[in-house]
């Protein structure tokens, strides 16, 4: 009896400390019927899991400029699709695709960035032969 009451205990001790560890993942909040396009500069990268993080300066309709974190997927699924821990750096100015938040927040998930020099790289989907047209005129 008492085995078995210690045992449900550690069961219920368990379930209390991982509740508040619940996945975060999903794109609900994200416009993803919807691609925005933008000429961004980067003023940060942070090459970390779970997610990479892409921080932009893009201006608005108004002229103000609005500063950007967009998510992109963890490192180990960014190596293969060519990326590096600097392929963005501070100051590079690139055409960002993306998905915005829903609710108007400078927020989003990055889809793919091109160079001026008209290379890009993807963070979703990998791109399939014949992809890489040149970006649309961004805003």
């Amino acid at each position: 009896m008492r085995v078995a009451f210690a045992g449900l205990l550690t069961v219920f001790a368990f379930a209390l400390i991982a509740s508040p560890l619940h996945a975060h993942h999903g794109s609900a909040g994200y416009d993803m019927a919807n691609m925005t396009i933008r000429k961004a500069t980067v003023t940060g990268f942070e090459w970390a899991n779970p997610h990479c993080q892409v921080f932009f300066d893009i201006t608005d309709d108004k002229g103000n400029v609005v500063h950007w974190t967009i998510e992109a997927p963890p490192p180990t699924i960014l190596v293969e699709r060519n990326w590096t821990r600097k392929s963005l750096k501070s100051g590079d100015v690139v055409t960002a695709y993306f998905h915005a938040s829903k609710n108007g927040a400078p927020v989003g998930i990055l889809q793919k960035v091109y160079f001026a020099d008209g290379m890009g790289l993807w963070a979703y989907p990998d791109p399939q032969p014949g992809q890489a047209a040149p970006p649309a005129d961004p805003k």
